[in-house]
C-alpha cells in the first residue's frame, strides 16, 4: 500500500488490526520520516500509534518509552544514510536488527526493569544504560 493511504488508514484508524503488524509499526516511521523532519515525524508517529491503539481497544499495548527510543534509533539511522528516507526496501533492510528483535535492540539502552515501569509505559524514561541517538529529534 502506498504510505499516504497506509497513514490515512493509521490515522482514521481504519487500518485492520490484522494488518498492524511490527513490520507495519516500522513502515509507519519511516511514512512519518518521509513526510516530516524527524522530531515533528516522531511526534506524529507517537501521536498516531497512541491513537491507534486506544481506537482498537489495546491501549495497554501501546509503551510511550518503547516507541519514542525506537524512533530515536531509526531516525538516527536515516540521519546518516539519508537514503533511508526516501526508499523503504533499503529502511527495513537497515532496520532489519530492529524488524527482527527490536527489543533486544532496545536492551543495549535500558535495562528491563526500566522499560518494564508503568511510568515508561506513560511517558518517556530516559535510559539506564547507555543514551539514545536523540540529536536527530532536537532539529
Amino acid at each position: 500500500m502506498d504510505y499516504q493511504a497506509f497513514l490515512r488508514q493509521l490515522e482514521s484508524n481504519t487500518l485492520p488490526a490484522s494488518e498492524f503488524t511490527h513490520q507495519a509499526h516500522l513502515y509507519a516511521a519511516w511514512a512519518y520520516r518521509r513526510q516530516y523532519p524527524a522530531a515533528e515525524a516522531a511526534v506524529r508517529c507517537a501521536r498516531a500509534l497512541s491513537r491507534y491503539a486506544m481506537a482498537q481497544g489495546a491501549a495497554q499495548k501501546y509503551h510511550h518509552t518503547i516507541t519514542m527510543s525506537l524512533l530515536s534509533i531509526l531516525y538516527h539511522r536515516a540521519q546518516q544514510s539519508p537514503d533511508m528516507v526516501a526508499d523503504w526496501p533499503v529502511f527495513l533492510a537497515q532496520c532489519d536488527d530492529v524488524l527482527q528483535d527490536a527489543r533486544a535492540v532496545l536492551l543495549a539502552y535500558y535495562s528491563e526493569d526500566r522499560l518494564n515501569q508503568d511510568a515508561s509505559r506513560r511517558a518517556f524514561v530516559p535510559p539506564d544504560r547507555m543514551p539514545l541517538p536523540i540529536a536527530c529529534l532536537s532539529h
